[in-house]
């Protein structure tokens, strides 16, 4: 009996290691069921989501707007978005037969809200916003990229070459002008930095001495100093205060495809051209000529 007893139990164990045998092996399988299952999805949803795309037509017409205060680049004139940006893009879709409808919209959030719904189809220039990178597409390379100077007189003779040399000196720049947010905090803390709403004011008041620096974008500045006729008084520091990019932005809530490539290739073209440029020196005299006639305006 002790034989059969011992063979019994053996025969147990045999099955007791082929069930744990099976159960491993339908386990593993499970797991490779389960991991082409999840690779077919993507699969299929990646292939899907292309189909999708490749049968999006070209965009035929595009309501185009921008920020409506950040000149010589955009500006607004309540009926229109104008500036060098808004001419660069609506020149690059009309080459392509696509109709461009230049709107006005309002404040800057409104128009990226409404550029995240889809209602705005462009923006010409637009700061990077990481938040907005599900509902908007960005378009490399900037459109422009907005840097400051900081001008002194001549005879003053400052050596400004960093921030903390601006502490004890009184300051001027535009009211519109916006700055990094390191700059506007140190600037807020530390810096003595009267506004106007007039551009050309505050280099007016540079001329004369009720400041000892003022502060304005690359290409204002220039412009001012030579209508002004404050070249040979003026001079830059060699200090660098802030600067920021803005892009093409497109919103991704279309029935239709704007050609990206096509702006981003004809971008670099026209900046390395020089082009580019002309067209936001351009801007520049315009947008002056609208401010004037706006001021006009409201005196009456």
């Amino acid at each position: 009996m002790q034989p059969k007893r011992i063979q019994n139990l053996n025969n147990a164990r045999t099955g007791k290691l082929e069930s744990l045998r099976a159960l491993r092996l339908n386990t593993h399988a499970t797991k490779k069921d389960n991991n082409l299952q999840q690779v077919t999805t993507l699969l299929f949803a990646l292939i899907f989501s292309s189909h999708l795309l490749a049968q999006l037509p070209i965009c035929k017409e595009v309501v185009l707007t921008g920020h409506p205060d950040l000149p010589p680049v955009t500006w607004g004139d309540y009926q229109n978005t104008r500036g060098a940006a808004a001419e660069l893009i609506t020149e690059i879709l009309e080459r392509q037969g696509i109709n461009v409808i230049n709107d006005y919209f309002g404040g800057a959030n409104r128009v990226n809200h409404k550029l995240q719904q889809g209602i705005i189809h462009v923006n010409p220039a637009m700061s990077y916003q990481q938040k907005y990178l599900n509902d908007i597409l960005y378009i490399d390379p900037p459109i422009y990229t907005q840097s400051y100077i900081v001008v002194t007189r001549k005879d003053r003779q400052f050596n400004i070459s960093q921030w903390s040399h601006l502490q004890k000196l009184k300051g001027v720049a535009p009211k519109n002008l916006r700055f990094s947010n390191t700059f506007n905090d140190y600037a807020n803390s530390h810096l003595n930095l009267v506004r106007t709403f007039n551009a050309k004011q505050g280099l007016k008041m540079l001329n004369v001495g009720r400041v000892d620096y003022a502060i304005y974008p690359q290409t204002q500045g220039d412009l001012f100093m030579s209508l002004l006729d404050f070249e040979e008084r003026f001079e830059k520091m060699p200090v660098e205060i802030s600067s920021f990019q803005l892009h093409t932005a497109i919103s991704k809530k279309m029935d239709c495809l704007i050609p990206t490539d096509t702006i981003s290739t004809q971008l670099k073209e026209w900046q390395k051209s020089g082009y580019t440029d002309k067209v936001i020196n351009d801007s520049l005299y315009k947008w002056m000529g609208f401010s004037l006639e706006k001021r006009n305006d409201t005196s009456m």
